[in-house]
């Protein structure tokens, strides 16, 4: 019988998806490592970055008859990019989002852009899950809902002047982040020439 550890990454998320123990094994054994160090190099901080491996892991576990993954080290290492945004979005810390927004937009053209769109789209979620839950309702509300500021505010029984505040410091943060980090990224390419 051929070793678990000569299986492909498809074949593992094949035995993955039937509830594999053995499969999920060698996932972690496989990539453990690599991750601790892509999250090490974001954090700066050896136990953070467990943390976020352990959580990353915990997820694939939970989710191991949800998800299709495709490309096993490309989610593993999206993942590990996600729950170091989280962190450092509950600290209140732009660069970092700014940063992760940057290296996903300067490799857009790879072969791989389907992953950095993914990239983009996960970052944007995230984004809009630091909002704080009023903002983030209204948010959602005018933007995904296409409701207006006054529907919004009889919806949610609040003055149409709170749901035109709230939106608006949102799509400036929004607007902000984005801004900015095109800036940054021309002055690289600028540099890089």
């Amino acid at each position: 019988m051929k070793s678990i550890r000569t299986y492909t990454d498809k074949e593992l998320l094949d035995l993955l998806s039937n509830d594999s123990s053995t499969a999920f094994e060698e996932i972690y054994h496989r990539y453990w490592q690599s991750l601790i160090d892509a999250a090490f190099r974001r954090i700066k901080d050896i136990d953070n970055s467990k943390d976020i491996v352990q959580n990353v892991f915990i997820d694939l576990w939970n989710r191991r008859d949800k998800v299709e993954i495709e490309n096993l080290s490309a989610y593993l290492n999206t993942a590990v990019r996600f729950q170091v945004f989280k962190i450092f979005s509950k600290k209140k810390s732009s660069p970092v989002f700014l940063a992760l927004f940057d290296t996903i937009r300067s490799q857009h053209n790879c072969p791989e852009s389907n992953l950095h769109d993914q990239d983009l789209k996960i970052l944007f979620d995230s984004w809009v899950e630091c909002l704080p839950e009023k903002r983030r309702k209204i948010f959602m509300l005018h933007f995904r809902e296409n409701l207006s500021t006054k529907e919004i505010a009889e919806l949610l029984q609040i003055s149409q002047k709170t749901v035109q505040n709230q939106v608006g410091r949102a799509t400036t943060d929004l607007y902000d982040k984005v801004i900015l980090s095109t800036l940054v990224l021309v002055a690289l390419n600028e540099i890089i020439k």
